[in-house]
């Protein structure tokens, strides 16, 4: 990589009373970019997905052999024979807040999950295996008095992050015998609103209606938003979402028609072309996507914001709840395995170079600048690894709108054989 990509800070994510609300985005990428910059930014692509791939094989399993692929634990019933096809099971995706969710779980109904919401549903709360006794142990109250739900542990080697946790909510979608053709994928603070109520008939008949209309995979039940707000009261009103609100990816609560992943098929991989090889996509999410971004690049390698409006949301507000209580003792996902894929991903990446404003940089000499104006507490730390990842994340979103058509290229990172990854 030599030609600079040209960048410009995002003032409101350096200023600490607008960052929550855009605390994935701490530079802007410009929109124009010289040709070689252009290349620049596909490396940037490339050295990502590669360094995911490579993480992705790295793992302790005998079973998989150096490959890289998802695996599971499980908790909860087992012998579930009146589930069939045409079942929808809720998969919520959590990480470091079991003690926080026992302790809401137990106190009320608000969160949209919770299984006295359900009817009859299967319900996945699906975390890291590192987590997964943690949370066996804080909700086996709640498990105990709701047979429908179930403890799933992930584990993708030391590929770890949003994007990779995602992709593990499809593969296990993928795997359930019973074959659903529908599932809903929530973030695990979601609140439960009347609007996004997703037992009422009308909403269900609405999602449906839009899947039908669009002939998108994904539908989100509401519009996304980055902070959290009051929960509201049972069947109170919530405010609908403003026009500009549906310049939004869809996210956060979402339906996700079969088939979760694409079936088994020839690949001209370049690394892979010469055997026998067949590979099976991570599905809508880009794995890759550790720090926030992947679902952004699903919404846009859809295509599903057009004008600046998303049609595949309903025109219902999602609310996110803070959640309360105490911390997890260890939090060994996020506080250890988490830290480790990012403090990878920086030592392959910390030498992109980029013109912020017409002075070159590196992406570590650019963190360098974020801790001299007292944006970021230190580096290296964890902190500056994730905004660094953030930084890449932004890059790769902007070449995709300005890479030439069919270039940016299919980059799954599990199904893959540590043989035909390229060492980087």
């Amino acid at each position: 990589m030599s030609a600079p990509i040209e960048i410009r800070i995002n003032p409101d994510w350096a200023d600490p009373a607008t960052r929550p609300a855009c605390k994935y985005a701490p530079i802007v990428v410009e929109k124009i970019q010289s040709v070689p910059a252009i290349q620049t930014m596909k490396e940037v692509l490339e050295k990502r997905v590669n360094t995911c791939r490579l993480l992705a094989t790295q793992n302790d399993n005998p079973h998989l052999q150096g490959t890289g692929w998802f695996s599971f634990l499980r908790a909860g019933p087992s012998h579930t024979p009146h589930l069939r096809s045409s079942s929808v099971p809720v998969i919520v995706i959590s990480g470091g807040n079991a003690l926080k969710l026992a302790q809401d779980l137990n106190a009320d109904h608000s969160l949209a999950w919770h299984p006295a919401n359900l009817r009859n549903e299967p319900l996945y709360l699906l975390v890291h295996k590192l987590d997964f006794r943690t949370y066996q142990g804080a909700l086996s109250r709640i498990m105990n008095s709701f047979r429908n739900m179930h403890l799933i542990g992930w584990d993708g080697g030391k590929m770890t992050g949003f994007g990779a946790a995602r992709a593990a909510a499809l593969a296990f979608a993928d795997s359930l015998p019973y074959r659903p053709q529908q599932i809903l994928l929530m973030d695990q603070d979601v609140a439960q609103t009347e609007g996004t109520r997703h037992t009422r008939p009308d909403v269900q008949r609405k999602v449906t209606d839009l899947h039908n209309q669009f002939a998108k995979p994904i539908v989100g039940l509401g519009v996304g938003y980055p902070t959290r707000q009051p929960v509201p009261k049972p069947f109170a009103n919530v405010p609908y979402p403003r026009l500009k609100d549906f310049a939004s990816p869809t996210q956060q609560f979402v339906s996700i028609k079969a088939p979760f992943r694409q079936r088994a098929q020839s690949t001209l991989h370049p690394y892979l072309a010469n055997s026998n090889y067949l590979k099976t996509d991570d599905g809508l999410y880009p794995a890759f996507m550790v720090a926030g971004g992947e679902d952004m690049l699903a919404t846009y390698e859809l295509d599903l914001i057009q004008d600046d409006h998303n049609d595949t949301l309903r025109h219902e507000r999602i609310v996110k709840k803070a959640l309360q209580g105490p911390n997890d003792p260890q939090n060994l996902y996020w506080n250890n395995a988490r830290v480790e894929t990012l403090e990878r991903l920086f030592r392959e990446e910390k030498r992109t170079p980029l013109s912020l404003e017409g002075v070159p940089y590196t992406l570590e000499g650019l963190l360098l600048l974020f801790t001299h104006k007292g944006w970021q507490a230190g580096h290296p730390t964890p902190e500056s690894y994730n905004n660094a990842a953030c930084i890449i994340e932004r890059i790769i979103l902007r070449y995709f709108k300005i890479s030439p058509q069919g270039t940016f290229g299919h980059n799954e990172v599990f199904q893959q054989r540590k043989g035909f990854i390229p060492v980087v």
